[in-house]
């Protein structure tokens, strides 16, 4: 009886303490992770292991990518020589962006380059300790994700949307002014409320239609004809798979397009004022430079937005859709001619 009794107070004893074992995990597991951990200068290094991460295989990325080389290397952090840089393209798959930024954390890099709002959030979800500069970011200030992240500085890419409309009202009439857009793509939305905005200061008629990437577009394209005389078309992936469609209807309807990004123009928009993609990514790679100078952590460093925005024109558009240019505004701009079988030139 004794030995029976020896032996329930052990099972009772064993049962109570994985009890406080299972307590303890769970309250770890379900206790938030903290925001922050130790964000320290980097150390120094004869050589320094940096990992940029781009989301897109888009033209505005790939010149940000460039600007951020070309600046590492006139500050001494050249690819193969101060600096082991890899880059990753994740060509619009999140899975590989996700699984990319979760292997530079696991490798240590001593400094993430993010190019894109897409990248940098998915390298502040991989590390809360490893400098983290983002390249062409929206919103870094009012972004959930990116707050409280002591790991994080860089360019903000914030759409120039009033001095875009501004400019594009000199030579065109944006009285009945479309957009489309994705709303499934959180910087086209932000972008159309910036819009509702700007459009209720400057007296402007705003005509929306929600573009729907899984049906076919050229019908909801053309459910803007007729309603507009001009067109915003906010940086979406899947609008510019579909922009030579766009382009194609609205020149049909003697409709110019305002164009978020330089690109569109290039493509056959009329007009953007946007940042130089290139410069923007000099910038980043300043940034990352001071960082590797190991003075000090991110934020440090403000984060900063481009200041010098390019005013592009698609001259081949202004001349098919006989739009009069202001002589100043013929000035300031780059000129993009753009002729059949021949490559654009500024």
């Amino acid at each position: 009886m004794a030995s029976k009794l020896k032996q329930l107070w052990w099972l009772m004893l064993i049962f109570a303490v994985c009890n406080v074992v299972m307590a303890v995990m769970l309250y770890q597991s379900s206790s938030p992770e903290p925001v922050n951990e130790d964000v320290v200068p980097i150390a120094a290094k004869n050589v320094y292991s940096i990992g940029i991460l781009q989301s897109d295989d888009l033209a505005e990325q790939n010149k940000m990518t460039a600007g951020v080389l070309a600046a590492l290397e006139a500050e001494g952090y050249s690819k193969g020589g101060r600096a082991k840089i890899d880059i990753v393209q994740a060509k619009g798959n999140d899975k590989k962006l996700e699984a990319s930024a979760k292997k530079f954390a696991r490798d240590k890099k001593d400094l993430i380059i993010a190019i894109g709002t897409d990248s940098a959030k998915a390298a502040v979800k991989a590390t809360k300790n490893i400098p983290i500069v983002g390249v062409g970011v929206m919103n870094f200030k009012k972004d959930k994700d990116f707050a409280g992240h002591r790991n994080l500085t860089g360019i903000m890419d914030n759409p120039a949307i009033l001095t875009q409309i501004r400019m594009a009202s000199r030579c065109m009439s944006v009285k009945k002014l479309g957009i489309l857009y994705n709303p499934g793509d959180a910087a086209a939305s932000l972008q159309v409320e910036i819009l509702r905005e700007v459009a209720a200061q400057k007296g402007i008629s705003l005509y929306e239609v929600a573009y729907q990437p899984d049906k076919a577009a050229e019908p909801q394209i053309q459910k803007l004809v007729g309603h507009i005389t001009a067109l915003y078309v906010p940086e979406d992936t899947d609008l510019l798979t579909h922009f030579d469609d766009i382009v194609k209807v609205m020149n049909g309807a003697n409709i110019p397009i305002i164009g978020e990004q330089s690109e569109m123009v290039r493509r056959g928009a009329l007009i953007s004022v946007s940042p130089s993609y290139y410069r923007m990514g000099f910038s980043g790679g300043r940034m990352a430079a001071s960082l590797l100078k190991g003075d000090l952590i991110p934020e440090d460093i403000p984060i900063m937005r481009q200041q010098d925005p390019d005013i592009v024109i698609n001259m081949k558009q202004v001349n098919a859709l006989n739009i009069p240019l202001p002589g100043d505004l013929w000035q300031r701009s780059r000129k993009l001619y753009l002729y059949d079988g021949q490559p654009a030139r500024p």
